[in-house]
């Protein structure tokens, strides 16, 4: 029997369907919002739902993101996606978007801000239209160097599974990513489907257009023609594997880390040193994608040598997340500063500040009692100078601890007591005439303490104010 070869074209539009069927992506009957660009790629995946929606009874809807970057193209690309939906009897939708102002606002580049933003987005308009799934136009070449960026930054297992077929987190297809850009081209030509090129597309500035435009064309050019599609086969493998080691890291993660009250992220180190060194990488990687932070190998590694630091060693993650290590945990989230302060206290006045109480009142008597949560001291008031000032201790400051004769720094004190580095922040000091009288709610210094001789006593009170809910 004689065998006819279909053309490129009818072939894309038959594997298309196949595709939707074996992977499930899309149902009959369902409804599909479709991302829209105006490029090639989003122009034939319209084309190929626009040919099957009768037969399947798909609802379609036309979504596009004006990202509002490129001027009067972008408002041209706007228009063009909205003419094609409009001779196709497609709902539309468009949105702009500022892309500069959301990534000054969260310290982004202007591409991660663009594609959180389009997400975000067309996730809105999804659960507005009730569209079961949302599709996008990622193909194969995509794929290739989505996996080959993430192997040069050290993204892990997960990194080199590269674009999944549906995303899990979202309602997210990618129903092109069997076909090659050639192919794609190829049913855009002989079908005569009109497009828009964007201009930033032959940008070498962006470092995803250097892969392609430059980087996998010399490679191919290079010994390596089958490069897009060994790196396809790659992700396809390590999707499989990232699916198990997933379901393993998913289960741990519960154990390992937890989140505060205050937004912080805190890492067991004990958690995290029990385990083998892949699935720690693993469970960093999982939990850096979880905080919005790029998953790369250099971060991970710091990740890694801070365990191994001293409690209170602090790294940059990002412009605005930072990690240190406290003594049971990593800690990850916004910078914590010390809130250096400096106030002059008078004797027989009550202060509030921010985050406790405190006074210094004259005391007629000695109690009989003395309670042993360090909030109420007593100390020599004949010992005290003419001034007395409460400020945020500084390294280098050294006071000598009740009941001992030698001086000991008040960092080397914090850290023997088992302070948190947050709590550590934010403990007061008291001098007089320059010298610490007492390291407040926690050690008076030894040689203010009140003697057999005393003959008139100050009274210490320090409260901290537990913070609102």
């Amino acid at each position: 029997m004689k065998h006819t070869m279909l053309p490129i074209s009818d072939a894309l539009q038959d594997r298309f369907e196949a595709f939707l069927a074996s992977n499930r992506l899309v149902q009959r009957g369902d409804s599909v919002l479709l991302a829209v660009s105006g490029g090639v790629d989003s122009m034939v995946m319209l084309h190929l739902f626009a040919g099957i929606q009768l037969r399947w009874n798909l609802t379609l809807t036309v979504a596009h993101i004006n990202h509002q970057l490129r001027g009067d193209e972008s408002e041209a690309d706007e228009a063009f996606v909205r003419n094609v939906a409009r001779e196709k009897g497609l709902p539309f939708f468009a949105t702009r978007v500022d892309v500069l102002s959301y990534a000054k606002d969260h310290h982004l580049g202007k591409q991660e801000a663009a594609r959180r933003l389009r997400y975000s987005t067309l996730e809105n308009l999804r659960r507005q239209t009730n569209a079961h799934s949302l599709a996008t136009a990622h193909h194969a070449n995509d794929n290739a160097e989505t996996v080959f960026m993430n192997a040069l930054r050290g993204a892990g297992i997960r990194g080199l599974s590269g674009i999944p077929v549906r995303r899990s987190d979202m309602a997210v297809i990618r129903p092109l990513l069997f076909a090659y850009r050639s192919e794609i081209e190829s049913y855009a030509s002989s079908h005569a489907i009109p497009f828009r090129s964007d201009s930033t597309n032959d940008s070498l500035e962006y470092r995803r257009n250097r892969v392609r435009k430059a980087i996998i064309p010399e490679l191919q050019r290079s010994g390596f023609p089958d490069i897009v599609l060994s790196l396809n086969r790659l992700a396809e493998t390590m999707r499989s594997l990232a699916t198990r080691i997933g379901e393993e890291v998913n289960s741990l993660l519960p154990r390992i880390r937890q989140h505060d009250a205050d937004g912080r992220t805190r890492i067991s180190l004990a958690g995290l040193t029990s385990l083998d060194p892949t699935l720690r990488d693993e469970v960093l990687l999982a939990i850096l994608r979880e905080l919005q932070i790029e998953p790369t190998a250099h971060r991970v590694k710091a990740l890694h040598d801070l365990i191994h630091h001293a409690p209170g060693h602090r790294i940059d993650l990002a412009k605005s997340v930072s990690a240190h290590r406290d003594r049971e945990w990593l800690v990850i989230g916004e910078p914590i500063l010390r809130q250096h302060f400096e106030a002059e206290v008078t004797v027989g006045r009550e202060y509030e500040f921010p985050g406790f109480r405190f006074a210094v009142l004259k005391q007629s008597t000695l109690p009989s009692m003395y309670q042993n949560d360090h909030t109420h001291e007593y100390i020599d008031a004949d010992l005290t100078g003419s001034r007395l000032m409460l400020r945020t201790w500084k390294d280098g400051d050294w006071f000598v601890p009740l009941g001992m004769q030698a001086r000991k720094k008040i960092s080397d004190f914090l850290t023997d007591r088992k302070v948190s580095f947050v709590d550590r922040q934010r403990v007061p000091v008291l001098e007089s005439d320059g010298t610490i009288v007492w390291v407040c709610g926690l050690r008076l210094d030894d040689r203010f303490k009140v003697r057999p001789s005393t003959k008139r006593v100050f009274q210490l009170l320090y409260q901290p104010i537990p913070p609102q809910a």
